[in-house]
């Protein structure tokens, strides 16, 4: 059970990530006044932030004595910066305004972006610790990563085509981070319950 609901929570972290980009790509646009600008900080900044959370991590995933419930405390750090990103970008628009250059303006934005992209990619080394078995890394692999594909292959069509309409900028951040904090918790419960299950 344990092991099912990992890829599950995988693949609401892809979900997440997607649906952030979306959803933090507006408020980028007005600040820039562009959305070739904002397109290209939030992508950046994103795979950036995958790169040195997967790189920085890899050894506290291997260390790991309970992998399932690190991801799980990732997976909450990110919904609550997600609660606040939106108020930081408005309160560091009378500093951005300040500055004449665009590098400097996107360096502001990627400082406060690349705290959750960090989380983000930080989530794929310690969830691969938690799921995939040694004797079946091909198999395991797979099936993770078909799952976290698929969250994030969902995530901006929902929020371009469904929350964002329906609900709004603000309330579909909101209803994301509740989403990736409920999993979270969901996912320190199930690591209370001892070795993942095949």
């Amino acid at each position: 059970m344990n092991r099912k609901f990992l890829a599950l929570a995988f693949a609401i972290s892809g979900f997440t990530a997607l649906v952030y980009e979306v959803v933090w790509s507006r408020p980028l646009q007005l600040i820039f006044g562009s959305t070739i600008y904002a397109v290209s900080t939030i992508l950046t900044t994103f795979f950036v932030g995958f790169s040195i959370g997967s790189y920085y991590f890899r050894h506290l995933a291997d260390h790991s004595k309970n992998p399932l419930a690190l991801f799980g405390i990732i997976q909450i750090g990110i919904g609550v910066y997600g609660l606040i990103i939106l108020w930081l970008f408005k309160i560091i628009t009378p500093l951005y305004l300040t500055l004449n250059s665009i590098f400097l303006q996107f360096i502001l934005l990627f400082l406060i972006i690349i705290i959750p992209a960090t989380l983000f990619g930080a989530s794929w080394p310690i969830v691969n610790k938690a799921y995939i078995k040694k004797n079946r890394i091909g198999k395991d692999s797979g099936k993770l990563y078909s799952a976290n594909s698929f969250g994030s292959f969902l995530g901006p069509i929902a929020a371009g085509f469904i929350l964002i309409p329906v609900f709004g900028i603000k309330a579909t951040s909101i209803l994301v981070s509740i989403l990736i904090i409920s999993s979270g918790i969901l996912t320190i419960t199930f690591s209370k319950g001892g070795k993942n299950e095949n």
